[in-house]
């Protein structure tokens, strides 16, 4: 681990014995890789951070194939199989404040069903819907909608134009919104008193809307136009902000390869932000500042007829920097057909499903940020001056680290110190060189064994 070690004071040698993260895993990584059941789609994630439920949509209509997955999210397995005779493949799922019960829609009928969290077995299954492709709970948990995308039962996949208003206490519809056709995915904004629709429409350029549902009175209040076959949405925690995916069309032609920023205070797209092919899930972290896009990537082959010879290239997923709407590296490369994303309550990690490959992809996320700060000092003495580097910094987030590595180099094989996060964010570097300017790297590592990306700092100003 440590191939070389110049001199160091005491304190350093100190810091040299502190225990250090042999399995870290650097942020922005795939750390775990899950098995699930045939084709997931959407998941959710308990609130305590230690289970995700995964709905299995069986695109490929195997016997007994509609099924949901229950994961371990300590270790990364699958807990349990639920199966039931109400599911009929089963798109997304919410999980009420409580945290107690579960709503899975079912896609491909009328139908939600409602799975008891605490037993994890089917207690209900709720009716009158059409092709339900998602649902939000409107606070203070009585009342949900469910979008009606279109199923077979019903005006047929992708002509539904309606949100069903859901009271929570009986299960029963209690009335009709009209949005755009095609409703296939919403979000609500943290104060609970918008919901926004996105209508992914033909999938053609331009003709996406996105329908704004004042929740106090059911009304749709406006209407944005302007998205590309839109398949998913996430609101900022601020609620400032709106991040769509143009996924395009789902006969591939066009191919969606943005996503749109939508300022909520004006309901107008304020920035479009170019990405791969078929940008499909979007989560925000908790913080705000970062956004996870997944890249769905699956073509038809050249000449197959129509949702035939389906070829699915490298899923990939995207860091979106929200301050500035920017793509950061890296790109990260998971499952084949990446579709949906969710990430953990508390920032640590990131879940996507991966369509075609029956599998969730476990990303390390980075949930603390770091400000470092460097200068140089003098000690004098009777017979010698101490030249000393004085490395001083501030850490802000929700998981944060419990040690911090310093490194000479940017290759992060010279190490300096790891200081725990016991006494003062601080490490001096004493008896140095004059005339030498020295470059640190600092690496943070929380309690889930995330490390940061290298924060690089040039010493040059006194103290």
């Amino acid at each position: 681990m440590i191939e070389k070690i110049q001199k160091h004071s005491f304190l350093s040698i100190l810091l040299l014995l502190m225990p250090i993260h042999v399995y870290a895993a650097p942020a922005n990584t795939v750390v775990a890789t899950i098995n699930t059941g045939v084709t997931p789609a959407g998941l959710a994630i308990t609130a305590n951070n230690k289970f995700a439920y995964v709905a299995n949509n069986n695109n490929y209509t195997i016997p007994d194939g509609d099924s949901v997955s229950v994961l371990n999210l300590t270790n990364n397995t699958v807990d349990q199989i639920i199966s039931s005779t109400t599911f009929n493949q089963p798109y997304t799922i919410t999980i009420n404040a409580a945290g107690t019960l579960a709503y899975v829609t079912n896609s491909n009928s009328t139908t939600i069903t409602v799975i008891d969290l605490t037993t994890n077995t089917v207690t209900n299954l709720i009716g009158g819907f059409d092709g339900p492709s998602g649902m939000v709970i409107i606070p203070p948990g009585n009342k949900a909608y469910v979008n009606n995308y279109g199923g077979p039962e019903g005006v047929g996949s992708g002509f539904g134009t309606t949100l069903s208003i859901l009271d929570l206490n009986t299960n029963m519809i209690i009335g009709t919104i009209i949005v755009g056709m095609a409703p296939a995915a919403m979000a609500i904004t943290p104060d609970g008193q918008f919901v926004y629709v996105i209508n992914y429409v033909d999938g053609n350029t331009g003709t996406g809307t996105t329908s704004v549902v004042r929740t106090s009175d059911d009304t749709v209040v406006d209407t944005i136009p302007g998205f590309s076959g839109p398949f998913g949405i996430a609101i900022t925690p601020n609620g400032k902000f709106a991040y769509v995916t143009n996924f395009g069309s789902n006969n591939f032609a066009p191919i969606g390869t943005t996503v749109s920023v939508i300022d909520l205070t004006s309901n107008m797209i304020t920035a479009t932000i170019n990405l791969s092919i078929q940008p499909s899930g979007i989560a925000i972290t908790p913080d705000g500042r970062l956004a996870y896009a997944s890249n769905y990537n699956t073509l038809y082959m050249s000449g197959a007829p129509a949702f035939t010879g389906l070829t699915a290239g490298e899923g990939t997923v995207n860091i979106i920097d929200i301050a500035n709407n920017t793509v950061l590296p890296p790109t990260i490369v998971v499952g084949e057909s990446p579709d949906a994303i969710a990430i953990s309550p508390d920032g640590n990690f990131a879940y996507v499903s991966n369509f075609t490959a029956n599998t969730v992809s476990v990303i390390a996320l980075q949930p603390f940020q770091i400000v470092l700060h460097g200068c140089k000092l003098q000690n004098r003495f009777l017979t010698h001056i101490d030249l000393v580097n004085k490395l001083t910094w501030s850490v802000s987030g929700t998981t944060l680290p419990v040690s911090y590595s310093i490194y000479r180099d940017a290759a992060l094989t010279e190490l300096v110190a790891i200081v725990p996060t016991t006494g003062p964010l601080q490490f001096f570097d004493h008896n140095r060189l004059p005339n030498v300017v020295y470059t640190y790297y600092l690496v943070g590592t929380n309690a889930v064994g995330t490390t940061s990306a290298p924060l690089a700092i040039t010493v040059t100003q006194n103290c």
